[in-house]
């Protein structure tokens, strides 16, 4: 039988202690996100989610690309298939003034664009491509998800305001 003591008691609060305020730390880390998209309605809360949606597909390929998880080539094409089919739909959620307020557009998406869709087609056919590597197995599959990262980074670079 183990017996507490008043040392043991005490070190079990300081931990207790340490753990909620680290629990509080991180959910204060995580509040400017949660707050951005939380005031977003519309269209603006759509393209949102759509690019959670892509960020979230990415992340799939992604740990498998480290090898931080299995990799399932069937996951991973269902993931760049999605991201294939949501990148579309970009367009169509970036209307003609829908930029500031709780936006990251910058107002170069309408000044400029032909070269918006344009990316937004790129990262289609490099998502499309990337599937097809997968579900054939292809040993260079990950060049073909670099080039998804990289249609990613360019029209982010161009057309998405720097966070805070």
């Amino acid at each position: 039988m183990r017996f507490r003591t008043a040392t043991s008691t005490i070190e079990d609060r300081r931990m207790n202690s340490r753990f909620a305020a680290f629990t509080f730390l991180a959910v204060l880390a995580a509040m400017p996100l949660a707050l951005a998209h939380e005031g977003a309605t519309g269209v603006v809360k759509e393209r949102m989610d759509l690019m959670t949606r892509q960020k979230d597909d990415m992340k799939i390929i992604g740990l498998m690309a480290k090898g931080k998880t299995k990799f399932d080539p069937a996951k991973a094409a269902a993931a760049a298939r999605d991201i294939e089919e949501t990148a579309a739909k970009i367009p169509d959620l970036f209307p003609e003034g829908t930029d500031g307020g709780h936006s990251d557009a910058k107002p170069e998406i309408w000044r400029k664009w032909d070269t918006f869709t344009g990316d937004a087609d790129t990262l289609r056919t490099q998502a499309g491509a990337l599937a097809a590597a997968l579900d054939a197995n292809a040993p260079d599959w990950k060049t073909d998800f670099q080039a998804v990262i990289d249609a990613c980074k360019t029209c982010h670079k161009s057309f998405r305001a720097e966070k805070d």
